[in-house]
C-alpha cells in the first residue's frame, strides 16, 4: 500500500512542478547559454572552468596521469564571469606536490553558492596537477 502511496505523491509532485514551471524564462536562458558557448566545438567547454573536458571519460583519463597533490585558498575572487546565473571565481591556490616546492597558480571555476564555505582563503582542497603544465589543475 505504501508503494502505491508513493506513487500517487510522485504523481502530484510532477503535475505541480510542471505547473510552476516557467517555459519562457527556461528557454531564455537555454538561448543564453547557447550563444555565450557559440562558436565552441561540441563537447568542448571554455578553458579552466573546473573541468578540462565536458567529456568524463576524457576526464577520467587525464585524472590518472596526473600528480595527486594538495591546495591551500590563498584568496578568493568573483571574475566577472557568469554560466548562466552560476558565478565563475579566480581561486588563488597555494599548491603542494611530493618532492616538489610548493608554488601558487589561479584556479578558474564555477563554484556553486552552497559551496562557497569550501573555498574560503585557508581551506585545503585535493586536487591533481598535469606532470607537463603545473598550473593545469582538476580537483581530486
Amino acid at each position: 500500500m505504501g508503494v502505491f502511496h508513493d506513487l500517487f505523491r510522485l504523481g502530484r509532485a510532477g503535475v505541480k512542478q510542471s505547473l510552476d514551471t516557467d517555459y519562457a524564462a527556461n528557454l531564455k536562458q537555454s538561448a543564453d547559454l547557447a550563444e555565450q558557448f557559440a562558436g565552441l566545438q561540441p563537447g568542448e567547454v571554455p578553458a579552466g572552468y573546473g573541468a578540462p573536458t565536458a567529456n568524463p571519460f576524457d576526464n577520467l583519463r587525464m585524472h590518472a596521469g596526473m600528480i595527486q597533490g594538495s591546495g591551500t585558498v590563498v584568496a578568493l575572487a568573483d571574475n566577472g564571469t557568469k554560466l548562466g546565473d552560476t558565478t565563475v571565481y579566480a581561486v588563488d591556490l597555494d599548491i603542494t606536490l611530493p618532492g616538489q616546492q610548493p608554488y601558487r597558480t589561479v584556479y578558474t571555476t564555477v563554484i556553486a553558492q552552497s559551496a562557497l564555505p569550501n573555498w574560503q582563503p585557508g581551506s585545503m582542497i585535493t586536487l591533481r596537477v598535469s606532470p607537463t603544465d603545473p598550473h593545469s589543475v582538476m580537483l581530486g
